[in-house]
């Protein structure tokens, strides 16, 4: 385990508390009384509305494992998939047992992401036999049953040799947010050439490639740029240990959630989209003894509100006394009001992968950043957990893109995607047979040519 230090914290060169003002923020809720707890420690928690709230945490077993519970709402109870028994979980990832192993004795700190139909989950993970932590990453198909990816071994190492810093820590902390068809990881390396005299530094990578094995850029004082060995870690976004964050599409910033100088609350930092200016900040009240979660839609951006410039912000971390043991987790939030109206809002980004639901209106499905409009529940279904109700003018303002009829025609070809042939002219290729059989459509089979003929919509996705 790594706890935070308490430290005044920089970024970029200065003062984050003279870098701008501080945000508007309304309806506080929750505050310092767990909403889970065990008789064990609990801390570090990743937490995304899927539906139901679902979180995924560091807590102790026999060192620290992943464990896993969900809740219809954030003040709980939380509870293990299958089982209605208040803080009640599921163990879902383990340490492999073995030292030698960059994660044999200890795997904590999962950041988790679901992009289309695949989750991926980013952790921290020590072995007696590495002496220092070091990032992995495992995917899995429902977010319980995960397998390791890059050959088991780690993605992130630390930038030096830890025996030669003072904090030995080394690269974990991982967080991911999914912007733009790429992954965008900030982390923790105590060992970074960037890292102040505690070894507090986040650094910030982004690829296209979920291992983070190619393609890989890194924030740089001047933007984005190749990793190289030259400025691999030369270039610390803020001095923190254990943030959280999600890209906020109602005003196209990063919001990075700390616990830092003050013990009494989350403080959150709005960054530009090119990540080279802070643009605002406010504070989330709650005591706190470890890293924070910021509750995200799947893909790591904002959950949605019903209200044009208004963003949910919703945080769970840890509380507790000196003694790790007694931590728990507890929530507390505000709605961020960015003064924006809906003329100034992309509400088709906003919504991205949400059932709309408007009175008198088709259920439809943003997708693409359009609306795909069903007639039937059922495939809809399929393809979304998250629903949200909106006003007329909202679904509006989500430009259109095509309806689904029952019995729409569906093609396939060899070696190609079934798709549904919608009114738009275009296919649109589905992950799975149950949204066609729940839209009464059958598969046409088509010849390679034809199919690669027809123009394509954005794909979909079943989610399980």
């Amino acid at each position: 385990m790594f706890r935070n230090a308490t430290l005044w914290l920089t970024v970029a060169g200065g003062l984050l508390a003279s870098a701008a003002g501080a945000a508007t923020v309304t309806n506080y809720r929750g505050g310092n009384t767990p909403v889970y707890s065990r008789t064990s420690y609990d801390y570090v928690p990743s937490v995304m509305k899927d539906g139901v709230y679902r979180m995924w945490w560091c807590g102790g077993i026999a060192g620290d494992y992943i464990l896993y519970a969900e809740a219809d709402s954030l003040s709980g109870p939380w509870h293990a998939r299958g089982s209605t028994a208040a803080n009640s979980h599921n163990t879902v990832f383990a340490p492999t047992g073995n030292a030698a192993q960059f994660d044999g004795i200890h795997v904590c700190d999962p950041s988790v992401i679901r992009v289309d139909a695949t989750y991926y989950m980013y952790y921290g993970g020590y072995g007696d036999g590495t002496g220092t932590t070091m990032i992995g990453v495992a995917s899995s198909p429902d977010g319980l049953n995960w397998t390791r990816l890059n050959g088991g071994n780690p993605i992130i190492v630390p930038a030096r040799d830890y025996r030669t810093v003072p904090n030995k820590y080394g690269a974990g902390q991982p967080s991911v947010t999914y912007v733009d068809g790429k992954f965008y990881l900030i982390f923790t390396d105590s060992t970074g050439y960037a890292v102040d005299g505690n070894g507090g530094g986040q650094f910030v990578l982004r690829s296209s490639d979920p291992t983070f094995q190619t393609g890989v850029e890194e924030l740089t004082a001047t933007g984005f740029a190749p990793r190289t060995a030259a400025n691999h870690t030369r270039h610390s976004l803020i001095g923190a240990f254990s943030v959280d964050w999600q890209y906020v599409d109602t005003n196209d910033t990063f919001a990075v959630a700390v616990d830092g100088s003050t013990a009494g609350a989350t403080r959150v930092f709005l960054f530009n989209s090119a990540l080279n200016q802070q643009v605002d900040q406010f504070d989330v009240a709650g005591t706190w003894t470890e890293g924070p979660a910021i509750v995200s839609r799947p893909d790591k951006h904002a959950v949605a509100s019903s209200t044009c410039g208004t963003v949910p912000v919703d945080v769970l971390r840890s509380v507790g006394t000196g003694d790790v043991n007694t931590w728990n987790l507890a929530h507390s939030g505000v709605d961020l009001l960015t003064g924006r109206s809906c003329d100034q809002v992309p509400v088709g980004r906003v919504y991205e992968n949400y059932l709309v639901q408007t009175a008198g209106l088709p259920l439809t499905l943003v997708r693409g950043g359009t609306r795909l409009q069903f007639a039937l529940a059922a495939p809809a279904l399929d393809l979304s957990r998250n629903a949200i109700a909106v006003s007329s003018d909202i679904f509006y303002r989500i430009p259109y893109g095509a309806s689904m009829h029952s019995g729409a025609a569906v093609y396939g070809a060899a070696g190609r995607p079934a798709a549904f042939y919608l009114d738009d002219g275009r296919l649109w290729p589905v992950s799975c047979l149950e949204a066609i059989t729940h839209n009464n459509s059958s598969i046409a089979l088509l010849s390679v040519s034809q199919w690669d003929g027809i123009p394509k919509g954005p794909a979909l996705h079943c989610v399980k």
